[in-house]
This record gives C-alpha cells, structure tokens and sequence, in this order.
C-alpha cells in the first residue's frame, strides 16, 4: 500500500537587527535585552501567547521589559547569575506573531528568538498557509533573507515536519543516555553539559518536544 503524502514547506527567515529598528515593539526589546529566545510555546489563544522564555537583559534586570506593552512577564522561574539569563513566563500579545498563529496549518517552532545578531524564525505548514504567511510578511516586515524547502511527507518522515532538527536532536542524544530509561539514568543538568547548552535552555527543549509529541498523539487517536 502506497502511503499518504502531503506537500508541506519549511520556511527559516531571518531578519537583522537593522531590518527591526522600524517595528516599534523589536526596537524597544533590542533596548532592553541582549537576548530573547522563546524556548516553548505554554497557552496559545486570543490572550496572547505565553511562553516560556530565557532573556539576557541589557543592565542585567528585568525591570526595562515593563515598558514594553505587548510583553508582559507573568512569573521569574529562576536566575543564572554566571550568564545573568532569566527564565520567564511571559504572555506575548504584539499583533504580528497573533496573525501568524491565526493562519491554519502553521507551525511556528521554538526555540527561536531575538540575539545579538538579530531575529530569526522557523515554520513548517503546508503550502498553500505558507504562501499567505510570506505574502503578509513581506508587507509588513520585509526579511533579510529566506530559505524555503519543500518535503514530502509520510509515516516515516512525519516527526521532521514536527519537531525540529535540533530538537529531534536533543531528543536522540536524551534518548540514547538514558534520560526516558525506567532508571531515568542522567539528569537534564548533565544532558544539557553534554550538549553545551544551559539547563534552562534543555529544559525548555524537552518540554515543548514532550508537548508536539503528545498532542501528535492526541490528534492522530481522534
């Protein structure tokens, strides 16, 4: 039996740091922030999208986010006073990651996020939601540049129009030292070391993968 395929694309933008100087919101974050990586994506609805998040603030507080509207830090989950990372709750309303959501068939995948280089952001979806999607990002945020593939979706390939490359690879290297073993033999402190990436920063991989994988599973059992 032949099995079921799909045409879906994979879209990675990227924007400079200069591209987003004239976006009010990004312009203000650049300000107060050396980083912010959306590490998993918590509630996603018409109150905005409440993530978990690792932001490294320029004067090495919070406080500046507060003059942010469209960010609102909901809890501080802790603080790694060597790198002066946060890891935060926050609940993002700013009108052009909502519009994006509201396209169906979309995935937009952490981890993803605002560096020192500047924005980039990753998308699978089928084809015709992907057209729309770049149609309206080029009206009203034009990138600097743009990767689009195209893959062929079946049993066997499904998961890659899920998960991410680098997740898919934190989930391999998690599964082959043993950290869903019944003896739960590493800790994700040393999982995290063994791929040169903070706890938080696992953590945050772990859970969102955890959370594709077992609504994948929802959706396909009905």
């Amino acid at each position: 039996m032949a099995m079921q395929q799909t045409l879906v694309r994979r879209v990675r933008l990227r924007w400079s740091r200069s591209d987003l100087e004239g976006v009010a919101e990004f312009k203000q974050l650049m300000d107060a922030v050396r980083k912010y990586e959306v590490l998993a994506h918590m509630k996603l609805g018409e109150e905005g999208i409440e993530h978990l998040a690792e932001i490294i603030p320029v004067k090495g507080e919070l406080s500046a986010m507060d003059d942010i509207p469209t960010f609102d830090v909901l809890e501080v989950h802790e603080k790694d006073d060597d790198s002066g990372s946060y890891l935060v709750s926050v609940n993002l309303t700013h009108s052009l990651p909502m519009m994006m959501l509201d396209l169906e068939k979309i995935h937009l995948h952490p981890p993803y996020g605002l560096d020192e280089d500047g924005l980039e952001l990753n998308f699978t979806g089928r084809s015709d939601s992907m057209k729309r999607l770049i149609e309206l990002l080029r009206m009203m945020m034009p990138w600097d540049s743009i990767s689009i593939q195209s893959v062929r979706s079946n049993v066997g390939d499904m998961w890659r129009g899920i998960l991410t490359d680098r997740q898919i690879e934190v989930l391999r290297q998690a599964v082959n030292l043993g950290y869903y073993s019944d003896e739960r033999g590493i800790k994700i402190k040393d999982l995290a070391e063994s791929m040169g990436m903070a706890r938080s920063t696992m953590g945050g991989h772990l859970k969102l993968i955890e959370q594709s994988v077992m609504s994948k599973v929802v959706d396909d059992l009905g």
